[in-house]
């Protein structure tokens, strides 16, 4: 039974152990309690036992203790049967719960790091979100589409979550020192990919490439090129305000297309401040 409770004590993170471990452990106390309550009133009988299932299940679902309810049951059929209780009896009961749930978060400490893993799913992350900024640039100058853009947008948005998934096992995995960068800096690509998305739009409302339209690609150009973290964004800041000034002051549009056009445009140059502001709040709250 130790062996038992040793095996289905081991979870996929540290933290889920010791939080089924904790909700075993109230569990047993709470039905072995009822158990013996019932059995000294219906006697040590199989109805007492199904009886005993029937109000304990309830009881785990309120408390919110379902994971004691197979551990308390397996030692509920040890007192049947035995047919007595004792408190040399119950002792071994509790001594067989410990050893088996020590056991299990025993060897639930060792669980291996993902952090190659994240390190290479970040990396590809970076590459991606390049190409796809490479490719927008393209198409400002150009008017066309890459052939790619719905396959790189799908990779983005698996990859992202492929690398949140490993970075919150990793944190779960963490008992005492704790960190949640790598899941931030997955939560700071996935809103940066919203953004992109949202740039996407703008090209079907793009039919016209003009000067502007060049200045701008020449910008994305360089955020491509700027994209991992570890660089920094505050130079492009400054230049992206420069853009905003100078394109305020280009002339006016004389048609309805130009203007739609120049809209548009400053719509995207709005979307690129955003996509740099995320990067410069996820690197405020890491940097020394």
């Amino acid at each position: 039974t130790a062996s038992i409770i040793a095996i289905i004590s081991i979870q996929a993170t540290k933290s889920d152990s010791i939080k089924i471990t904790i909700e075993r452990f109230f569990a047993v106390l709470l039905g072995m309690s009822l158990f013996i309550l019932l059995s000294s009133f219906l006697g040590y009988e199989y109805i007492t036992l199904g009886i005993f299932i029937l109000l304990f299940m309830p009881l785990c679902m309120k408390f919110r203790i379902v994971q004691g309810f197979l551990v308390t049951t397996v030692l509920a059929t040890h007192i049947l049967s035995e047919k007595s209780i004792s408190i040399d009896f119950l002792l071994n009961e509790f001594y067989v719960l410990i050893l088996g749930l020590s056991v299990g978060n025993l060897l639930n400490l060792y669980m291996p790091t993902n952090s190659k893993i994240i390190d290479s799913i970040k990396l590809k992350v970076d590459s991606i979100l390049k190409t796809i900024l490479i490719d927008i640039a393209e198409s400002l100058r150009c008017s066309c589409v890459s052939v790619d853009e719905d396959k790189n947008f799908r990779s983005l948005k698996a990859t992202i979550e492929e690398g949140r998934k490993f970075s919150l096992l990793d944190y779960d995995n963490s008992l005492f020192d704790k960190c949640n960068q790598d899941l931030n800096f997955f939560s700071l690509r996935r809103r940066q990919y919203r953004i992109l998305t949202r740039m996407r739009t703008c090209f079907k409302r793009l039919y016209i490439t003009h000067d502007y339209s060049l200045i701008i690609a020449d910008f994305i150009l360089k955020v491509a090129d700027n994209i991992e973290i570890d660089k920094k964004t505050t130079p492009l800041i400054v230049e992206h305000k420069e853009l905003k000034e100078l394109f305020s002051n280009f002339p006016l549009p004389k048609t309805r297309a130009e203007f739609e056009n120049r809209a548009t445009l400053f719509q995207l140059l709005q979307e690129m401040e955003e996509f740099l502001n995320a990067k410069i709040e996820f690197k405020k709250d890491y940097e020394k």
